[in-house]
């Protein structure tokens, strides 16, 4: 059940993006699995960094891949209390299937 997750954490103008493959589909998680084990709503999560419950709502649909602050990026994971892997991996824009 593991996987072989490969990330490169890219900053550009102090923001993060991720660029990362991922090899086992079966062992994603998901940002809205990591809230509700978390046991957050939208709007907790959207409080803590600053942004709007509506880009949390996107962010979890995967249609757009979170561009945060290094800053928001720590208290996302703070947050969320996940390593920062997890959060690549439930951020990853995943692909129709």
């Amino acid at each position: 059940m593991h996987s072989n997750l490969h990330l490169q954490e890219c900053i550009y103008e102090n923001v993060i993006t991720f660029q990362y493959s991922m090899t086992q589909a079966d062992d994603q998680v998901t940002l809205a699995e990591l809230r509700k084990r978390a046991e957050l709503t939208r709007r907790q999560v959207a409080i803590a960094l600053g942004v709007t419950e509506k880009t949390i709502y996107v962010w979890e649909m995967g249609a757009n891949e979170p561009r945060m602050t290094p800053v928001q990026t720590k208290q996302l994971m703070e947050t969320l209390q996940c390593s920062f892997e997890e959060l690549v991996e439930a951020t990853k824009k995943r692909s129709p299937e």
